[in-house]
C-alpha cells in the first residue's frame, strides 16, 4: 500500500458555534460567556482536519449547504488546510448544520446540541463519483443513511476484489451514534472504531468487555478499537490479539471538542503508514 495515496474521509460537515463557559450554564441562567468562537466541525471533517495536520494527503466527502456563510466558514478553511473537497455534493437552498457547543472551562466538558434542517445526506450515487484508484485507506463515519453507506462499502469490496493486493483500500468505520442501523456498516470492514456510547447500547461495560463480546457476536478478520475515556482503550488486532493502552491526561483539559475524531485520525494515520497495532 502506496504511503502518498489519498485518505478520503466520508461523512459530516458542518458549523460548531462554541462558547466557553466557566461551568455549564443553569436552566433559564442569563450569563456571559469567557470567550465564544465558529469553525468547521463534524467528524469526517475533523478527521481531515487531523490527517492533514500529520502530512496525510486527506479528502473530506460530504454535502455542503450552497450558501456564503458556508463557504466562508467551513470550505475557505478546508482550502487552506489543503484539504480536498472535490467530490463533495453541493445543495441550493439547504440551511446548514448548526451544532451549538458549550464548553466547560471547569471540566472542560462539551454538550453539543445538533441541527440539520434540510440538508441531505450523501448517497452511493455521490459516492460513485469518486476514483477509488486514488486512495489507500477510506474512513466511513456511522450515519443515520447507513443502508447508503453500507452500499459505498460495498462498492469498494468490489474493487478490492478486482484490484492486485498493493492497490486494494482499507475500510475504517467509526461506529458512534446508539443506533441498530450501525450493524449494517460491519461486514467487509477492515477497522472498527467502536465508541463507549454505542457499545453501552449494545449492553457493554467497558472497552475490554465490547472488543470481546462484539467480536464474539460478529466474527472477523477486522480490527477493532474501542476508547472509554479516562479508562483507557481496548482493541483486538485481526488474529485476535488483544491489547489495551490506558491514558496519559494533560495537566490542562482545554477542552474535550473532537477528541474522539483526533483519535481515530491518528490512529488512521499510523495504520495508513504500515504500522502495527501495538505501536
Amino acid at each position: 500500500m502506496a504511503p502518498t495515496k489519498r485518505i478520503l474521509c466520508v461523512g459530516l460537515c458542518n458549523l460548531d458555534i462554541i462558547q466557553v463557559c466557566d461551568a455549564f450554564p443553569e436552566e433559564d441562567s442569563d450569563q456571559r460567556s469567557l470567550q465564544s468562537r465558529w469553525q468547521r466541525g463534524g467528524n469526517a471533517s475533523n478527521n481531515c482536519t487531523v490527517l492533514a495536520l500529520l502530512g496525510a494527503d486527506a479528502e473530506l466527502l460530504a454535502t455542503f449547504a450552497d450558501s456564503d456563510h458556508f463557504r466562508f466558514a467551513a470550505e475557505r478553511d478546508l482550502e487552506r488546510r489543503g484539504i480536498a473537497t472535490g467530490n463533495c455534493v453541493r445543495h441550493e437552498g439547504c440551511e446548514i448544520p448548526l451544532s451549538t457547543v458549550w464548553l466547560s472551562a471547569e471540566t472542560g466538558s462539551r454538550t453539543i446540541v445538533h441541527s440539520n434542517p434540510n440538508l441531505p445526506e450523501l448517497t452511493v450515487g455521490d459516492f460513485g463519483g469518486c476514483d477509488l484508484s486514488v486512495y489507500s485507506w477510506v474512513h466511513f463515519e456511522g450515519r443515520r443513511s447507513a443502508s447508503e453507506i453500507a452500499k459505498m462499502i460495498a462498492s469498494i469490496t468490489e474493487w478490492n476484489e478486482r484490484s492486485e493486493d498493493e492497490k486494494k483500500i482499507v475500510i475504517s468505520v467509526d461506529l458512534e451514534k446508539p443506533r441498530d442501523s450501525n450493524l449494517l456498516l460491519v461486514p467487509n470492514v477492515d477497522v472498527i472504531f467502536l465508541g463507549k456510547d454505542f457499545a453501552r447500547f449494545r449492553g457493554f461495560n467497558s472497552a475490554q468487555e465490547a472488543v470481546h463480546g462484539f467480536r464474539k457476536e460478529f466474527p472477523g478478520s477486522y480490527i477493532i478499537i474501542c476508547p472509554w475515556g479516562s479508562s483507557g482503550i481496548a482493541a483486538l488486532d485481526a488474529n485476535g490479539q488483544h491489547l489495551s493502552c490506558g491514558v496519559y491526561p494533560p495537566e490542562t483539559v482545554r477542552d474535550t471538542l473532537g477528541a474522539g475524531d483526533t483519535f481515530c485520525a491518528g490512529c488512521i494515520f499510523q495504520l495508513s503508514r504500515g504500522s502495527s497495532l501495538q505501536a
